[in-house]
Formats: structure tokens, sequence, C-alpha cells
């Protein structure tokens, strides 16, 4: 994918070094760990998190880099599961589908980047010694989509924000599977999957950003969708009891990424908007914040494997990650917006240094603590993202 070139920090070298050094520094066998700080849950090769800290392997060009992606891509293929499910993690040989439930994002972000890298090395016998299974993933996803009218369907729990409160017809896992359509149909010169990605955009453009010109033919709820109130953005989910209305900043980064429509101009005073109530830059991953006696907090006070992490302003629950606002800032520039990454990655680097933490997990947004797991691939990829 082409994106706009990189503006530079005065910090940028520094950081950079330290991000791709984080990375290399993850680099096993088996691929890419999710930190360079190998212990705990996060000594394992995750899928969503070895994918996107390849793909921004794929944009420096950073060769150990892209081995070690090479690796986690052939780990993760190796364990794939008989219905096509590719595993959530993989540590010693042994896979992991999901706790709870399974992880829709896994299936779909192994399929993107494993395309991405097909494209970027050319190579012709890994291509057709992975085509095989970048099918049987993609069929996977089909069978997802349960009602058979072409969304995916994720449950509680289903994605990276896997102690929140989003499911259904998500955005974020939706607009993954056109991603992932999209670039199989590229790489493999295939017209019906071609075919299938476009209806596949236009539903999600259909269903998840109100127009009043759209198809009513397209709409998975007529009843909900002309009840919902019009927002700047794509709506975060899609449920049998209606929509949920709030912002998904990961699934409207990569919407933004992937060419989607809609008004950038009413989209940037929305976050200038929730930047002014925040006082800074570290956007929040979901708005607005769940608070206690909120109706959606009992979706989140059990929903944890262990320890509960979603108070205010924290975790998912009105965290801000990196990770994400590295997406964000390639999506905006993918759309010729360049004022509000320029914002984010001075407000980054401004608390790397003042805090004196380089690359943690997230930040509170209330009182911009670094917290969660140091030395995170996803943080340090985030910062390249942000750079390119």
């Amino acid at each position: 994918m082409k994106v706009h070139s990189a503006f530079f920090s005065k910090k940028y070298n520094m950081f950079r070094q330290e991000a791709i050094e984080i990375i290399r520094k993850a680099i096993t066998e088996e691929g890419i760990l999710a930190s360079a700080q190998q212990r705990d849950n996060y000594a394992r090769v995750w899928a969503r998190d070895s994918m996107m800290t390849g793909y921004a392997g794929i944009l420096i060009n950073d060769e150990e880099i892209l081995a070690g992606l090479e690796k986690s891509v052939l780990t993760l293929a190796k364990h794939q599961a008989e219905n096509g499910q590719i595993p959530s993690n993989v540590v010693n040989d042994k896979a992991s589908y999901g706790t709870h439930v399974g992880r829709t994002d896994a299936t779909t972000w192994w399929i993107v980047t494993t395309c991405e890298y097909l494209t970027k090395t050319q190579n012709q016998e890994l291509k057709n010694s992975l085509k095989e299974k970048i099918y049987k993933a993609l069929s996977c996803l089909k069978s997802w989509e349960y009602n058979q009218r072409g969304l995916v369907y994720s449950p509680l729990g289903g994605n990276w924000a896997d102690e929140y409160v989003t499911s259904g017809y998500t955005l974020y896992d939706n607009v993954l599977r056109y991603w992932a359509l999209k670039n199989a149909a590229e790489v493999y010169n295939d017209e019906t999957l071609e075919t299938v990605a476009e209806n596949t955009k236009n539903l999600i453009q259909e269903n998840f950003y109100k127009n009043e010109n759209g198809s009513d033919s397209a709409k998975y709820h007529e009843t909900a969708y002309a009840k919902v109130t019009a927002k700047p953005y794509f709506y975060a989910s899609l449920n049998a009891n209606g929509y949920d209305g709030r912002f998904d900043l990961a699934g409207n980064a990569l919407a933004l990424l992937l060419d989607f429509d809609l008004d950038t101009n009413a989209f940037s005073e929305f976050l200038n908007g929730v930047k002014e109530e925040f006082r800074h830059w570290m956007l929040p991953a979901f708005y607005p914040v769940i608070f206690p006696g909120d109706d959606d907090w009992r979706l989140l006070e059990n929903n944890y494997s262990y320890s509960f992490k979603n108070e205010p302003y924290h975790f998912h629950n009105g965290g801000s990650w990196p990770i994400f606002l590295g997406w964000l800032c390639l999506g905006l520039k993918q759309k010729g917006v360049t004022d509000i990454p320029e914002k984010i990655l001075k407000q980054y680097e401004e608390l790397m240094n003042e805090k004196g933490e380089h690359f943690r997990e997230y930040y509170s947004t209330d009182q911009l603590l670094p917290l969660g797991t140091d030395q995170l691939c996803f943080s340090a990829s985030g910062y390249l993202l942000m750079t390119y």
C-alpha cells in the first residue's frame, strides 16, 4: 500500500533506533514475540502483535524484522486449525486460539500481513506454499458471517480489545476482513476475491457510516440504522439490539488507511474536540469512557482473565495505545491530513522524555501515566508507523 513519506521530529533518530532495537531483541526462532522482555504471556508469537510489528518492518524495510516476520508467518501457519483459524498465539510449539472466546483478528491480521510480505519479497515459492492456507483462512472468515450476508460476527472479547464491551458486527474486524480479501485478491490475481472485497467494502460503508443517500437493501438493521444519530466517524459495532455509536480509534484508523469514504474535515474537528476534552493528543482507544453506573459497566467488570484493568481512563476503557495512534497517523496521512499526526508524534515523544518510560503498552488518559508491559513491540511499532 502506498502511503505518504514521513515528517521527522528532532528526537526521530534516537527513538526510531530504540524502537527498531526493541523489536529486534524480541525476534526468536519461532518469530517476533510481543515484548523484548521475554516473560509471562508476552514471550509468545501473538498473531496480531507479530503481524503488526512485521508490517512496520515492511514499511521501514528492516531485514532483521522482515526475517522475524517470515518466521512468525510460518509458525502461525503451522498451527492453523482444521477450520482455517489462525491461532491467537504460539509458544513452545503449542497454540492457543483464545481463552474465553476465539480471536477474530488473529486470522485477519495473519492474512493481511502475510500478503503484504509476499508482495514485498516476491518469493514465488513461499507464495505458492502458503496459498492453500491463506484461502483456508479466508474460508474460516466466511463461516463467521453466520447469516451469509457479508459481514463477520465477533463475540464479546473476540479481538484485540478482549476485555472490552464491543461485539457483533464490529467495524475493526470487518475492515480487517476487507483488507484480507483485498490483499489476497491482489497477490493471487483472483477476480472473484476482488469482487467479494469490493462488496465487503460497500457493506461496511453502508452500515457503519450514516449516509442518507445509501442503499436500504445493504442495511443489516434498517430499524436501528434509521434511529442512530449521524457521527463524524464510523460506528464501533452493530448488533441485533442496535448500534454501538462509540468511537473506535483502531477501526476508524484502518478505515482511513484503506480509503473508506468519510468527511475528513468533520473527522479532524472531532479529533480536535476529543483532544480539547482530554487536554492532550494521546487519544483514547475507545470513547467515551465507561464509568461505574453506566449501562455497559456490567459488561466490563467481569470480563478479564487475571485482574481487572479497565478502570475509567485505563487499558481498553479510555486508555491510549501508541500502536493504534500509529495506525491513525498513517491513515490520516493517507487522506492528506498531516497536522494531527504531527501533534500526536510530538506529544508521544514529549511523554517518553518526560516520564522516562519508553514504549510502554498504553497511557492512562486522565494522568498520562505509562502503564502495562514495557519494551512492547506493539508500541515500538506504533512509533514507527507515526513517523512513516
